[in-house]
């Protein structure tokens, strides 16, 4: 049994071969897509890096807020990326936002601090922006000084009750005024400066990469799915008879589906090989190429990616062999194929990131097997051994491969009642 399994196998291996040119002529093909499909979506979600901040210009005319209101919007961590604050008076403001060279105009007025203590935001500041007007940077504005608002108001009462205490101690007028300033010095220091208490972390939809590094991991699983569309003559199923004469001589339904994975999983690991020896010499040659777009700078790094995304190979060649053995048909199984990889790609973040889909499909969609596969693979470019990941990556496979020799033996057994 072991000399004809072997036999079988290499009849798989050369049907497989015979299909090398236009398995990677569909590769390229949809290479071509997913590349118009990320440089798209970078621009529909705004690159990596804004291309420009925008200028907001603050008219300060309350006393108590002029030393550090400038400092309570700054040190909002999502307005440091997007607007670029400078005091002006009214008239250089509004003059400056007519010629150009503000986006925005904010007036604080005399009654500032009396405003927000009485929590009326609406008539504490008012923006005057033409450029912003229901846009997604105003409303950023107006929750950036919704939060301002809220810090100057806990800073203010703390002020006040300190001093409140060194007058009721014998505080002079002299003292009073100390205190103040040392206690306005040290909460810009300690509580508007939100670093000195807050540590950032990365909440983006790409898992801390750039919108490039994602793509290119969420490409090669599109790739590794969609490229089982190729594998539909491999996998079409054989004639009845050779399948009896083949279980007769002890190659069952494990066996035969083993030899059919491996013949996919071929395939699949030559185009892994071939991505790698590109990328390799790209390193070669432009080595702050890769290092620029990817993030890799040592051949280590590549070599590290490389193995990390081993099992996202095994894990896609079951799932190709699963899906066309249930299909039954070469046709259904190429437009079953096609149907899961769109909804599984959908939802776990391959086409769209998953910051940006609905809740309802986020959700169940970061259980799929296609978000482990992505997220291995963006750890693996990242460096980092996502051990859980793997372990759920085998288990997956080992689940998909079990389910197709099940299924293979129940289609055998219906096929001979």
């Amino acid at each position: 049994m072991g000399r004809l399994f072997r036999r079988f196998l290499g009849l798989e291996a050369k049907r497989a071969l015979k299909i090398v040119p236009q398995y990677y002529l569909g590769t390229l093909l949809l290479v071509t897509l997913f590349a118009a499909v990320t440089l798209c979506g970078q621009k529909a979600l705004g690159g990596d890096e804004l291309q420009g901040s925008v200028n907001i210009a603050l008219v300060m005319n309350d006393d108590y807020i002029e030393n550090f209101g400038l400092d309570v919007l700054q040190s909002a961590a999502s307005a440091a990326t997007v607007f670029r604050f400078s005091e002006a008076t009214e008239e250089d403001g509004m003059a400056g936002l007519r010629e150009g060279r503000y986006d925005g105009v904010m007036i604080f007025p005399e009654n500032f601090v009396d405003s927000v203590f009485s929590d009326n935001y609406a008539g504490a500041a008012k923006l005057y922006s033409p450029k912003m007007l229901n846009s997604l940077n105003q409303g950023l504005m107006e929750g950036i000084v919704e939060v301002g608002c809220n810090l100057i108001k806990v800073s203010a009462s703390q002020v006040q009750a300190g001093v409140a205490v060194a007058r009721e101690h014998g505080a002079d007028d002299t003292d009073a005024w100390r205190i103040q300033d040392d206690l306005e010095n040290l909460l810009a220091d300690r509580v508007i400066n939100r670093e000195e208490s807050f540590v950032a972390e990365d909440a983006s939809g790409t898992y801390g990469q750039t919108l490039l590094q994602y793509y290119f991991c969420a490409g090669i699983v599109m790739l590794l799915m969609l490229g089982g569309v190729a594998c539909g003559t491999l996998l079409k199923s054989d004639a009845k008879s050779l399948e009896d004469q083949l279980a007769m001589r002890g190659i069952g339904s494990p066996l035969l589906a083993l030899a059919r994975y491996l013949s996919v999983l071929m395939l699949f690991f030559a185009f892994y090989v071939s991505l790698f020896l590109i990328l390799y010499v790209v390193w070669l040659g432009w080595p702050d190429t890769l290092e620029r777009y990817l993030g890799i700078m040592k051949v280590g790094e590549l070599w590290f990616w490389f193995c990390a995304g081993i099992p996202v190979l095994l894990l896609a060649a079951a799932l190709v062999l699963f899906v066309y053995t249930f299909a039954a048909n070469q046709i259904g199984g190429i437009l079953l194929l096609f149907l899961i990889t769109a909804i599984m790609g959908y939802a776990s973040g391959c086409i769209v990131p998953s910051a940006y889909l609905p809740k309802a499909v986020r959700g169940p969609g970061r259980y799929l097997p296609t978000a482990t596969m992505l997220r291995v693979s963006v750890d693996g470019l990242k460096q980092l051994s996502n051990v859980r990941g793997t372990l759920v990556l085998l288990a997956e496979t080992a689940v998909a491969f079990g389910a197709t020799v099940a299924l293979m033996a129940w289609n055998r057994w219906r096929e001979q009642r």
